[in-house]
């Protein structure tokens, strides 16, 4: 049973919109609105398994940096499968893929070698773990909700829920300049500023895997006067009171090194679709060119 994505594509969206940097606090909602929303992401847990489409833009200055569309199939835990589309100035890449169990199978367009990339039994029963350690037990969740509740607040009112047609109702947050928490700016501006000391050694391994390198994408980094303009997200929730439809937007403004201004805005979508009916297309390599990689050789260190 996977769960894991659709928390994922929600706390992408909560945690970009709501939860980014501890604004929990802006995932806030009118009294109908906010529990309307809570309810829906308890249901949707329930999914057994899911095809995610997801489709997303980020732009600066009004020029597009970075267009993503995907389709993902989730079958069950450790079951998936996907086709990924990447577009930016430097490069377009389509990818397929496949993940069954402790074994990836990833392509790209630009090259007829499928790469198999394994983890070991150990490995593979770490992440296992880790998962099964997402799961909150219902008292812990019942404080934590009860703690997120005391933080939001009167934010409470910036989330409003609306019925549409079918029996399906649109839940909506959206918070300008004035209304996002201080606390966000802080946050934002402190990671931006911080110096990483992360150091890629497998950046060659990573680059032929995946055909690309991020130090393609010109993304000027933006170094002062961080500032959110606007937090956006819109969801749709079915008769059956599951999420069906995700649409996040975030601007965020702010100058570079030398102070040029840039205005910067993250567009990100996701259709959920074939609800505990969807199967997985793993990809078989009989008759194809295969590199076998450790995923120990892609690691970060």
């Amino acid at each position: 049973m996977n769960k894991n994505l659709l928390r994922t594509c929600i706390g992408l969206v909560i945690g970009g919109s709501l939860l980014i940097g501890s604004a929990a606090m802006s995932i806030a909602s009118g009294p109908t609105g906010y529990e309307a929303l809570k309810a829906a992401i308890k249901n949707s847990n329930k999914i057994e398994n899911a095809t995610y489409q997801i489709s997303g833009s980020l732009t600066d200055n009004n020029r597009e940096l970075i267009k993503l569309s995907s389709e993902i199939k989730v079958q069950q835990e450790g079951l998936s499968s996907g086709k990924v589309f990447i577009d930016t100035d430097a490069f377009e890449r389509n990818y397929i893929f496949s993940v069954e169990d402790n074994i990836l199978i990833l392509k790209h367009d630009a090259s007829d070698v499928y790469n198999k990339i394994t983890h070991s039994e150990k490995e593979y029963e770490t992440k296992r773990n880790r998962q099964k350690n997402q799961n909150i037990n219902p008292k812990t969740e019942a404080i934590l909700e009860n703690i997120l509740d005391t933080l939001v607040g009167d934010l409470k009112n910036q989330v409003t829920v609306t019925d549409i047609e079918n029996d399906k109702k649109h839940i909506s947050i959206d918070l300008d300049k004035n209304e996002i928490p201080p606390l966000l700016n802080l946050m934002m501006n402190l990671s931006q500023n911080e110096e990483s000391n992360i150091e890629m050694e497998a950046d060659n391994m990573i680059s032929e895997v995946f055909g690309i390198s991020l130090k393609d994408i010109d993304l000027p980094k933006l170094t002062d006067n961080i500032q959110p303009e606007k937090i956006k997200a819109d969801f749709i929730v079915d008769k059956d009171n599951i999420i069906n439809q995700i649409n996040f937007e975030l601007e965020v403004s702010g100058n570079d090194a030398q102070n040029n201004i840039h205005n910067r805005k993250l567009k990100i979508s996701f259709d959920i679709s074939n609800i505990n009916s969807t199967t997985a297309d793993i990809i078989e390599l009989d008759g194809k060119e295969v590199k076998e990689i450790s995923a120990k050789e892609l690691d970060c260190k």
